[in-house]
């Protein structure tokens, strides 16, 4: 009878801590991935805002503003796949500056 209760402790302490142990990791994991999010949107604010830097102060850098614009606008995983109000800001730069509308840039 008392190593059944032992018995008894010992398998409900150990799934416990099994379970709590299982709880860390899913906690863990899911801020992982939290912060990954947090930094692909930082990743994404700071290039978006070289972008607009580039296209007010030196719209005439065609090569830098389409290297940074392509990193910007295409999809993951080349790309950061952004697409907030950037595209209409673009897209008229392209026309202002007549620049051939790049492959990989989407405007629908």
């Amino acid at each position: 009878m008392t190593q059944t209760i032992i018995i008894a402790v010992i398998s409900a302490l150990t799934s416990g801590g099994v379970l709590a142990f299982l709880q860390f990791l899913i906690t863990r994991r899911d801020n992982e991935k939290g912060i990954g999010k947090k930094l692909d949107r930082l990743e994404k604010d700071g290039l978006r805002t070289q972008l607009l830097l580039l296209l007010l102060m030196k719209p005439e850098e065609q090569t830098e503003i389409l290297t940074i614009a392509e990193h910007y606008f295409v999809k993951p995983p080349n790309g950061l796949g952004g697409n907030w109000y950037m595209t209409g800001l673009f897209k008229s730069w392209l026309e202002e500056y007549t620049v051939l509308k790049p492959d990989w840039f989407e405007t629908d």
